[in-house]
C-alpha cells in the first residue's frame, strides 16, 4: 500500500461519522432482531449491557470486518481515501498494512468497551481524540494499536 502522507483531520472527521451513524444503526437493527432488550424483565439484571455490548462489536466487524482486513479501511476511511497503516517511517512511502489482529482484537474492542465500561463516559473519548492535534495526527487509540492513518494513492 503506497501513502501520499498523513491523513487530515477533516477527512478522518468525515470518516468516523460515516462509521458514526452505520454501525449504532446496524447495533439497534441487531438488538431488535435479537430481542435482547424486549421486555422490561430484560432490565432486571445487567447482563444486557453485556448483550448489547457484544451486539456491538458483531456490527462493527460486520460493517467493517473485511475491509479493515483487506484494506485497513472502515466503510467511511474507504469513502474518504484514507486506511490504518502500521506506524512506521518509510522513505519509499511504502507502508505495511496494520497486523489484523491489532484491527480486531484492540481497535474494535477499544471503542465500546470506552464508551460502556469506563466512567466518566464523556472524559476518555474527548482524550481520545485530543491526542489528533499532535504532530502525528495519531489519537490515543492509534497510539496503544501502533498504528497512524494515511491518505492513500488510489
Amino acid at each position: 500500500m503506497e501513502i501520499e502522507g498523513l491523513a487530515g483531520r477533516g477527512r478522518r472527521l468525515a470518516a468516523v461519522c460515516v462509521d458514526a451513524l452505520l454501525v449504532p444503526l446496524l447495533t439497534i437493527l441487531l438488538i431488535m432482531v435479537t430481542d435482547v432488550v424486549e421486555d422490561a424483565e430484560d432490565f432486571a439484571d445487567n447482563w444486557w449491557m453485556l448483550h448489547v455490548l457484544l451486539l456491538a462489536i458483531a456490527a462493527y466487524l460486520l460493517l467493517n470486518g473485511v475491509t479493515l482486513w483487506r484494506y485497513g479501511q472502515t466503510l467511511g476511511k474507504r469513502l474518504m481515501g484514507i486506511a490504518v497503516v502500521q506506524a512506521a517511517d518509510s522513505p519509499t512511502g511504502e507502508v505495511a498494512p496494520a497486523p489484523f489482529w491489532r484491527l480486531v482484537l484492540v481497535r474494535a474492542w477499544f471503542f465500546p468497551l470506552l464508551f460502556v465500561l469506563i466512567p466518566p463516559y464523556v472524559l476518555l473519548p474527548i482524550l481520545d481524540q485530543v491526542f489528533i492535534f499532535g504532530r502525528q495526527r495519531r489519537c490515543l487509540h492509534d497510539w496503544l494499536c501502533g498504528t497512524m492513518v494515511a491518505r492513500i494513492k488510489q
